[in-house]
């Protein structure tokens, strides 16, 4: 017994789905839509599972865990001292309150570090950089405000090593996309590193730009006289 109407007694009706490979289309059947080309990506997306994590990530991870650890380790022995540092930026304030807030922010950041290592997702270390980066330029506010001009150069020294340290990871992780995205063929010319679903954001490239920029700078350089091999 069938149900409903037969496809081929209407011309008008949905084509038969799960029609068996080889077998000939049954005349009185319309012809469905011919499957057409997938739709382009967007340009700036990333593959699913695309790997953005470097090797050198584990010394970025390292670092962000050893000097939040070590932060956090000199508040606790020198818990007075940092009162006194906090008493002289506001002359009448719960110093001990913002000393645990700042402390708590601290350890927050460190498990931010720790997960981004243990998970090795590059991703994890953006809030612990961008954390201690706005610290220290509230602070260099507050030393503009109170005069503190020693201060004032060590915090701007502090926020540029960490401003370093976030496109360092960015590069990092452009290196890493670009490992991981397929190979174009010989005979394409039209492809490029950068292209298809693995397409850096300009962060990334301006990054990328700078790590081998260094690269270049700190690598070996050929000795005089010396020449590549395979050349004339």
């Amino acid at each position: 017994m069938t149900l409903g109407p037969d496809p081929a007694a209407d011309p008008d009706a949905t084509p038969a789905l799960g029609t068996p490979a080889g077998a000939a289309p049954d005349p009185g059947q319309a012809p469905g839509p011919a499957p057409g080309p997938a739709a382009p990506r967007p340009a700036g997306t990333l593959r699913a599972g695309a790997r953005t994590w470097h090797r050198f990530h584990y010394a970025v991870g390292v670092f962000l865990i050893a000097y939040g650890a070590t932060a956090l380790l000199s508040g606790f022995l020198l818990w007075s001292d940092r009162q006194d540092e906090i008493d002289g930026y506001f002359d009448s304030g719960p110093a001990t309150g913002l000393l645990v807030l700042v402390k708590l922010v601290e350890g927050v950041l460190v498990l931010s570090a720790v997960a981004g290592v243990a998970l090795r997702r590059d991703l994890l270390f953006v809030p612990s950089t961008a954390g201690w980066m706005a610290g220290f330029a509230m602070f260099a506010v507050l030393d503009v405000f109170t005069g503190r001009w020693g201060g004032l150069a060590e915090h701007l020294l502090y926020l540029a090593g960490f401003v370093v340290l976030l496109f360092v990871s960015y590069g990092l992780s452009a290196k890493a996309q670009l490992a991981s995205a397929p190979q174009p063929d010989e005979g394409s010319e039209d492809a490029s590193p950068g292209d298809g679903p693995h397409r850096l954001t300009r962060t990334q490239e301006f990054a990328l730009q700078a790590i081998n920029r260094a690269v270049a700078l700190t690598g070996p350089r050929p000795r005089p006289g010396h020449r590549p091999e395979g050349r004339d």
